[in-house]
């Protein structure tokens, strides 16, 4: 049985966003405080689950930073 990582990585900003057409993959590389960096490479289908997932709880976030939500004409 393969062992698990659990090991955190405190990403500070995206530095790279790519589609992989080829392999039908999404790449996004992050940079943490340190300079360090990390490149995740998902299948197209669960990038776009992410991706949901992330507006989803993105609802409450301006909240969260204490900024003002914008109504952007949503229905």
């Amino acid at each position: 049985m393969e062992k698990k990582s659990h090991q955190r990585f405190e990403a500070q900003s995206v530095d790279r966003l790519a589609t992989v057409t080829a392999n039908r993959r999404f790449e996004l590389q992050f940079c943490d405080a340190d300079g360090r960096t990390i490149l995740l490479t998902l299948p197209l289908q669960v990038a776009v689950e992410v991706a949901c997932t992330i507006c989803d709880a993105s609802v409450h976030a301006p909240y969260l930073v204490g900024g003002v939500r914008l109504n952007r004409g949503r229905l």
